[in-house]
């Protein structure tokens, strides 16, 4: 069996989150803060109709959130990892029948009853499900357990199955030596389905830098940008893949005012192929920094799956060409692409310098041109005086100086910001935002330690017809009652 890769850019998500002992113990302070911050960032950013559901698998499975629109709905994700948080450190460490692929067929079945509720039209139209399973368990064990519990299921509706192995200080060097390396197939432990493994330490900015890169970042592998190069006779067509390397400063609530995000001049994950044209080659130290504007994108060769394999690799071969020569030759291209306007107005271009970076990468940023250049009086040079330069000199000796500049050691307090400006938006008397045909709230079960438990929301499957049925037929009051009730519920 193969996986299928759906070239869509949004689909639901599953997380299911394997809690045996006991690894759990070893990983669930680091998992949870990391889990925290995505969640702050994507109730925030993430586009409406990403939807996004957590189980937790012990001894059992149990859903902790019913597939459920990730944008806006902090409150939920939070109450998700107080749960989480609390859960118990003693327990049977064996598990029974095979939980995680209960938990994986749950999910399925939770995305076809969505199906069923959007089958008139409206709302979501993806019919596909990606599941991620998160273990501190190798691999191996993750995928013999799948293979066993789904060999005999319905999987058309399964998009893709990660398994994600934290590594953590509870294994041996032996256990270590025999875990598969980060994007690993297991196809020799599952004939159900194509898993894919990853690795990842349990520190928080690594799995952190995961769950960022697993629910903001889109795998639609299709073609999205046509960079086009002319030649004597005919054109060199170079096929990319366009990602986003930052988040949108603009979306986060509270400083659009404050970002410097103006300029998004190709959109990601549109659906629709972009073409750039490339107009001339510059010096790479002839572009101005301030006539540069804008956040910044990569291009990548494509992974597009319906590209037959010699034109992928084709492709490949002319996009490291390309790379190569743009940075041997320290140049840069000035391109530009149409932006989409009424069809009755003039066209209007947008300008872009494409430049080498140094991975095996091309980085795309939008230039100023004549139409947006304010021009700024001429500056005569000024002289130093010897006094100011020894005092500025001596202020600068103070200074650490980095070779290189890492953003991943500044950090600048937005997560704490997010959490509190979302959770006051989502206060009581304010609007959650939920599923469409949903009832606006799951079930809650409550145990004896007064915790609300969640569970899968009832879903309304009756047709009009059915309901027209229901209520003309001889049934008894009450059940006509119950039926109006379930409905207005």
């Amino acid at each position: 069996m193969t996986s299928r890769h759906i070239s869509r850019s949004t689909y639901p998500r599953v997380l299911l989150l394997d809690t045996n002992l006991p690894g759990w113990t070893a990983v669930r302070a680091e998992l949870c803060e990391a889990l925290g911050n995505t969640f702050c960032l994507s109730a925030a950013t993430t586009q409406p109709g990403e939807l996004l559901s957590i189980y937790i698998v012990r001894e059992r499975h149990r859903c902790l959130l019913p597939l459920l629109e990730v944008r806006g709905n902090l409150v939920r994700l939070q109450r998700c990892l107080s749960e989480l948080r609390s859960l118990p450190n003693d327990g049977v460490g064996a598990l029974k029948n095979k939980p995680l692929s209960l938990a994986v067929l749950d999910s399925l079945q939770q995305n076809k009853q969505l199906m069923q509720h959007n089958s008139a039209g409206a709302g979501l139209q993806s019919c596909f499900v990606e599941v991620t399973v998160v273990s501190t368990r190798l691999g191996h064990e993750i995928a013999s357990e799948l293979d066993d519990g789904l060999k005999e299921a319905d999987l058309t509706t399964l998009g893709r199955l990660l398994v994600l192995h934290i590594s953590c200080d509870l294994e041996d060097s032996e256990s270590s030596d025999t875990s598969p390396g980060p994007g690993t197939h297991l196809d020799q432990c599952s004939h159900v389905y194509d898993i894919e493994f990853r690795v990842t330490p349990g520190d928080v900015l690594s799995l952190e830098s995961f769950f960022k890169s697993w629910l903001l970042k889109r795998n639609g592998e299709r073609e999205e940008i046509h960079l086009i190069l002319p030649e004597e006779d005919s054109e060199l067509r170079v096929i990319c893949d366009l990602h986003r390397p930052l988040i949108n400063p603009g979306l986060l609530p509270g400083l659009g005012d404050q970002s410097h995000s103006t300029g998004p001049v190709v959109a990601a994950n549109t659906g629709v192929i972009q073409t750039i044209r490339v107009i001339r080659a510059l010096s790479s130290h002839g572009v101005c920094g301030s006539m540069l504007y804008g956040l910044p994108s990569v291009l990548m060769p494509t992974a597009c799956w319906a590209l037959d394999w010699d034109q992928l690799e084709a492709n490949q071969d002319h996009f490291h060409a390309l790379c190569h020569c743009l940075q041997s030759q320290e140049l840069s291209l000035l391109a530009c692409t149409t932006l989409h306007s009424f069809s009755w107005a003039p066209t209007v271009l947008s300008h872009v310098i494409v430049s080498a970076s140094d991975s095996a990468a091309l980085l795309l940023r939008p230039v100023a041109v004549r139409e947006l250049v304010l021009l700024n009086p001429v500056t005569l040079n000024h002289t130093v005086t010897e006094k100011a330069l020894h005092r500025t000199q001596d202020a600068l000796r103070c200074l650490e100086v980095e070779s290189v500049y890492n953003p991943l050691q500044v950090t600048c307090n937005l997560y704490r910001h997010l959490r509190v400006t979302l959770t006051r938006s989502s206060a009581p008397g304010r609007h959650i935002t939920t599923l469409p045909g949903s009832t606006g709230h799951s079930r809650q079960v409550t145990y004896g330690s007064g915790k609300a438990r969640a569970t899968i929301a009832p879903l309304p499957l009756v047709t009009p017809i059915l309901r027209k049925r229901i209520l003309s037929t001889d049934a008894p009051p009450a059940h006509k009652m119950r039926f109006l009730q379930d409905d207005e519920d």
